[in-house]
C-alpha cells in the first residue's frame, strides 16, 4: 500500500481495463481512494476491480460506453450511490477502433463519420461526464478533473486528421472548465502522453517502430502506463491544489528539442 495520498477520496476512471487506466486505478486504490473502474467491456474492468479488492482496497467495476450519454449519467449516479461522493474524474477513454483509424489517414478522402466518432468518444464523452459530475463536486466545494490528451493535439500531423483535432478540442475544454469552475474549487488538467507501451499500442508494434520512436525520445527508454499514472496520481491528490488549467507533457522529452537533434546526435556519433 501507499502513503494514503488519496485517503477518503473517490475516483472515477474511464477506459480502466488496461494500459494507463488500469495502472492509474491500481495506484489510486493503493493510496486509499475508492475507485469506480469503468470500461466498454465488464470482463476487462472486473478483474481490475477484483485485484484492488484482493489487495484490501475499495473498487467497483461498471460497464460504460462513453459514447452513450445515459451510460455516463449512470456512471456518476453509481459512484454516488456506492461511495457517496466524487473527488476525481479521470476522463481517460479514447476511440481505439481500428476501423476509425483506417479511415482517418487520407485528407483528400476525409471521412466525416471518423471525425464524428472521434469527437463523440474523445471529446463529448468526457464533457458529458463532467456535466453530470460537476454538481456533486460543486456541492463539496472541491474536485479534480483530469483528461488524457495526445501529442497530436499540439502539432501538425500527416495522418490522424480527425483524431488530432479531437484532442485539440479536448485541450480547450480542459482550460475552459478550469476557468469556469476554478474559483469554486474545481481543478481541471490534461495529461499529454508520449509513446506509452500499452496493450493497444503493442498490438501493432514492431522493432522498426520501437527504434524510430526511441530515437525521438530524450530519455533512454519508452514510456510505461505507470509513468502517466504517477502524474494522474499527483493531479488527483491535494499536492496539486494550485495546479489548474494546465496541459502536462509526459513524453520522455520528445518535444523539448528541435527536429534536427536526432540527426545531429547521429552525426556526432
Amino acid at each position: 500500500m501507499g502513503n494514503g495520498r488519496l485517503q477518503g477520496k473517490v475516483a472515477i476512471i474511464t477506459a480502466a481495463g488496461s494500459g494507463i487506466g488500469r495502472a492509474t486505478a491500481q495506484m489510486y486504490a493503493a493510496e486509499g481512494a475508492g475507485v469506480l473502474v469503468t470500461g466498454r467491456r465488464l470482463e476487462t474492468v472486473e478483474p481490475v476491480a477484483q485485484r484492488i479488492r484482493d489487495n484490501g482496497g475499495r473498487a467497483l467495476a461498471l460497464k460504460v460506453n462513453v459514447g452513450i450519454e445515459s451510460d455516463l449519467k449512470t456512471m456518476i449516479d453509481t459512484a454516488i450511490a456506492e461511495f457517496g461522493r466524487i473527488d476525481v474524474l479521470f476522463n481517460n477513454a479514447v476511440n481505439s477502433n481500428p476501423d476509425t483509424a483506417a479511415r482517418d489517414g487520407d485528407f483528400l478522402n476525409f471521412d466525416v463519420q471518423a471525425f464524428n466518432d472521434n469527437m463523440r468518444i474523445n471529446v463529448l464523452g468526457g464533457v458529458l461526464a463532467c456535466k453530470y459530475a460537476l454538481p456533486h463536486m460543486l456541492a463539496q466545494g472541491e474536485g479534480s478533473i483530469i483528461f488524457t490528451s495526445s501529442s497530436s493535439s499540439l502539432k501538425g500531423e500527416v495522418s490522424m486528421f480527425s483524431y488530432g483535432a479531437s484532442k485539440a478540442a479536448l485541450n480547450w475544454y480542459v482550460q475552459t472548465l478550469a476557468a469556469t469552475y476554478g474559483k469554486q474549487g474545481i481543478r481541471c488538467n490534461g495529461i499529454i502522453p508520449g509513446v506509452i507501451l500499452t496493450e493497444s499500442l503493442l498490438a501493432w508494434w514492431n522493432p522498426a517502430m520501437e527504434a524510430a520512436f526511441l530515437d525521438l525520445k530524450n530519455v533512454p527508454r519508452l514510456g510505461q502506463p505507470e509513468d502517466i499514472g504517477q502524474l494522474a496520481l499527483f493531479l488527483a491528490s491535494d499536492e496539486s491544489a494550485f495546479c489548474n488549467g494546465s496541459l502536462y507533457e509526459v513524453n520522455g522529452g520528445m518535444m523539448c528539442a528541435t527536429p534536427m537533434v536526432p540527426v545531429v546526435r547521429e552525426l556526432l556519433g
